[in-house]
């Protein structure tokens, strides 16, 4: 049927880039309020909010062209609109991105999509997922604060599928953010997850020095001097736990609930 539909793509055009500058507008009135007041004041906030409403009407808006007429021909409308409508379901809730995702990529092997944008998307369906990203294009932040590169699987094979969706290498991709990055010798991520957190006491006060031991024994990592800890641990600690320890205070054995998830953020009190 939508090989016979005759479809506007003018018109589609000019919709589409009336709500990428939608989009786009209130992200940069973001970044000038996170320069000026600092990117987690209440006023950068509030303002969130207000994007969050925005996008929502995009993603209707946008959900209804692609329900009504597939996913456009990148090379019948303008570039412009091309970007709108990955950008938009990229920005869009979960269940926005995961289904469209399938859409984008029988749109990008048929060439009316690039496929740098299945790249992106995909990733960020994996991330929202709590699973380990494929192409390397998603940015994180540790439970600290601090920007990370989000944990990518396969990460010997990174720079190859990254050229294959039309991607620079990784090295060139993070020259722009605050990120360390060595190419790596193993795939230190293979049969592990990841867990970033925060131990702390009853007063809520971060406690260094906390050991974290996979329930086998081995060390999976130990709190830095404000409480903080990224461990890898074998997959075998999503069935058995990983037990935190330190001096002064009982043991405590966390157990992960989310079986299907390879990363995980969350908070460890520990108690006299």
């Amino acid at each position: 049927m939508l090989g016979q539909m005759i479809i506007p793509y003018e018109r589609i055009s000019l919709e589409l880039e009336a709500i990428l500058a939608r989009d786009q507008g209130p992200r940069d009135t973001v970044n000038a309020l996170a320069a000026k007041y600092g990117a987690y004041s209440d006023t950068v906030t509030r303002y969130w909010k207000y994007v969050g409403k925005t996008d929502s009407v995009n993603t209707a808006q946008v959900s209804q062209l692609i329900d009504q007429y597939g996913w456009p021909d990148q090379r019948q409308i303008s570039p412009g609109a091309a970007k709108a409508l990955w950008i938009v379901v990229q920005h869009g809730d979960s269940l926005t991105r995961e289904k469209y995702l399938p859409v984008l990529e029988r749109a990008a092997a048929e060439g009316k999509a690039p496929k740098i944008y299945v790249a992106y998307l995909y990733d960020r369906v994996q991330m929202f997922r709590e699973r380990f990203q494929l192409y390397g294009t998603q940015m994180g932040g540790d439970y600290e604060g601090n920007t990370i590169l989000w944990p990518v699987r396969a990460l010997l094979q990174l720079d190859a599928r990254r050229k294959a969706m039309g991607l620079p290498p990784i090295k060139e991709a993070l020259k722009h953010y605050p990120v360390q990055w060595a190419k790596p010798v193993c795939d230190s991520l293979a049969g592990k997850i990841v867990f970033y957190g925060l131990v702390n006491d009853l007063q809520a006060r971060g406690l260094p020095g906390v050991h974290i031991y996979e329930r086998n024994g081995k060390l999976a990592g130990v709190t830095n001097e404000r409480g903080y800890f990224r461990v890898l641990a074998s997959r075998q600690a999503l069935r058995r736990g990983l037990r935190f320890r330190a001096a002064g205070y009982r043991a405590f054995v966390y157990h992960f609930s989310n079986k299907a998830a390879e990363v995980f953020y969350d908070t460890v009190q520990l108690t006299k």
